[in-house]
């Protein structure tokens, strides 16, 4: 089937505002850009205009397409003024972790806590409701939101369930909180010295119930993402109707899975979906980077199961953890801890680091570092400046992941080491203004600086993080643009580095491309690329700020599939079907 898509209002992915276009689709892929008000003679290649030498001539009208002027097998999509663009690409999502979450198999309700007393009474609830449930699992609690800074312990969430296992993921994923089941279960101890991070304890010695940063609750993160096959599959086919109604073409899984069995399973799972045709959205994989110079394990992969699905474009790894626990690397010491820099940061050392990222870019792989304070983020640049000098100055693609607070002079490198900036405009509004409490308010004039980045670079990339916050991208659009939370109320304290909508537009599409490696293929409207296409119910370039979150994605095509028709099916998109909406 051939579709010529048409509006008065096409937005390219680019730095160019919205312009009357017509599409034409074939095979998965955008064949031509044309007029909006194109003949029939354009749409026909040489092969086509012999065998229809008398549609040459034949006009069609800007005001009505004259299907009878049109070569058979080309259905006509007239959007009128309808807002069309390339489809949102969200650049750095955990895919796994997001569908479970977005499942009734987790409590996501928890994330709505104010405490961990009103946390544990949510838990308690849940499970009762939910006997067949033979593990429960959270998501969502988070210490800003409690207006606390001390950490929650398993005798909360034993008293309200003590005969099952209790696994509750934190909002940043930065950390776990079980309950004594679960301690047992996962065969936490309190002899355990993990990689990094920490495994909590009480003033007696004995467990508090609380893991700290991916090394040491490995073993929770387990036992909450292992599901049956057949059900994980469901999982992940409830998700994808998601993320079409959304308009959400390509994510990505960034929790930096290593190369073991169960990994090499979950590819293989996904790989089967999309030979199947079962999925709706391009998915990116990134693979553990540390620990590793050799990458022939992300070599096999990508070899195994690449395609137009699903691909293995470079590797993660993680540099700090997040300044809410006092694990983001700062250059200075915290403001209200000024004890320390970071505790337990960088998460391993700078020889070791630099060894891995050099040889992952000589081996053709992007690399993609995660700094949350400005001192990871100089630690990242360095590393890549090192890639540089050892491997030759071009652009591997590298990026850094969420940059929450930068020292400014660090601002003009990423240009110059042709270093991605990747970052989540709704964590400004997860954060609730608590960043000044740890880093001051000289720091916080470059906290989430997300226009400094944009004009500075001009590839800045965004995304959500989803699971962390709600996948919704008018959620991200409208908090990009306003520096507003979701109440309309004001947020941050440098309301200077709010986005342009084409600032924020080209980073929902062609700069998250740029951040996947796959700027040839998708992230804009233009020949030969993949015909990932989405149309919105009001034109974010031309709406009322204050109704951004309101607006609709009525139509979504990813590699010529429709996947979401909300115009011809008369429903309309339910937030409730992303479960972590966060307000």
């Amino acid at each position: 089937m051939k579709y010529l898509i048409r509006s008065t209002a096409v937005y390219n992915g680019h730095d160019a505002l919205p312009s009357p276009e017509s599409i034409l689709v074939e095979d998965g892929v955008i064949r031509k850009i044309l007029p909006y008000d194109v003949n029939a003679e354009s749409l026909l290649d040489k092969r086509e205009a012999e065998a229809f030498p008398d549609k040459k001539e034949a006009e069609v009208l800007p005001d009505k397409m004259n299907a009878e002027s049109l070569p058979d097998g080309i259905k006509v999509l007239d959007f009128g003024d309808r807002l069309v663009m390339p489809g949102f690409i969200d650049a750095h999502t955990h895919f796994f972790t997001g569908a479970m979450e977005n499942s009734e198999h987790v409590c996501s309700e928890i994330a709505d806590s104010v405490s961990e007393d009103d946390c544990a009474r949510i838990v308690g609830e849940y499970a009762a409701k939910h006997p067949e449930e033979k593990v429960i699992r959270g998501s969502g609690w988070f210490l800003p939101k409690w207006r606390t800074t001390t950490l929650p312990t398993k005798k909360s969430l034993d008293a309200v369930v003590s005969d099952r296992p209790v696994l509750l993921k934190c909002a940043d994923a930065h950390s776990y909180w079980l309950n004594s089941a679960a301690l047992r279960l996962c065969g936490i101890t309190p002899d355990m010295k993990p990689e990094s991070g920490s495994v909590g304890l009480l003033p007696d010695g004995e467990l508090s119930g609380m893991l700290i940063e991916p090394a040491a609750y490995e073993p929770a993160d387990k036992v909450f993402r292992t599901f049956p096959e057949d059900e994980y599959r469901k999982i992940i086919e409830d998700f994808e109707k998601v993320l079409a109604g959304y308009g959400i073409t390509a994510l990505s899984e960034m929790f930096a899975p290593d190369y073991n069995e169960e990994n090499n399973h979950l590819c293989e799972m996904i790989h089967s979906m999309a030979e199947e045709d079962r999925l709706s959205a391009h998915l990116y994989l990134f693979p553990r980077l540390f620990g590793y110079t050799d990458f022939s394990a992300a070599e096999k992969w990508k070899k195994q199961f690449a395609g137009k699905w699903f691909d293995i474009p470079g590797v993660k790894g993680f540099l700090d953890g997040v300044t809410e626990t006092y694990t983001g690397l700062l250059l200075k010491p915290y403001t209200d801890r000024p004890d320390t820099c970071g505790i337990g940061v960088p998460l391993r050392e700078y020889d070791d680091v630099r060894q891995s990222v050099i040889a992952a870019n000589r081996e053709g792989f992007s690399v993609r570092l995660h700094c949350i304070a400005d001192g990871s983020v100089r630690m990242a640049l360095n590393l890549f400046e090192d890639s540089i000098r050892a491997n030759g100055d071009r652009d591997y693609h590298n990026t850094i992941e969420h940059i929450e607070n930068i020292d400014s002079s660090d601002i003009p490198r990423f240009r110059k080491l042709h270093v991605i900036p990747s970052m989540q405009p709704a964590h400004l509004v997860l954060d609730e203004n608590g960043k000044i409490l740890h880093i001051g308010k000289e720091r916080i004039r470059y906290e989430w600086p997300l226009r400094s980045m944009a004009e500075a670079t001009g590839t800045l990339a965004i995304g959500t993080d989803f699971p962390v916050v709600g996948i919704d991208p008018f959620q991200t659009i409208y908090t990009a643009v306003t520096r507003k939370d979701y109440q309309h109320h004001p947020t941050g304290f440098n309301p200077e580095e709010k986005l342009t909508m084409l600032q924020v537009l080209s980073g929902y599409t062609f700069n998250a491309a740029r951040a996947y490696h796959m700027e040839d293929k998708i992230g804009s409207l233009e020949e030969g690329k993949y015909a990932d296409i989405i149309v919105l119910k009001e034109n974010l370039f031309t709406m009322p700020e204050e109704e951004i979150m309101d607006n609709q994605v009525v139509f979504t095509m990813c590699c010529g599939k429709i996947t979401n028709d909300t115009l011809k099916t008369g429903s309309v998109r339910d937030r409730s079907l992303c479960r972590p909406f966060r307000t």
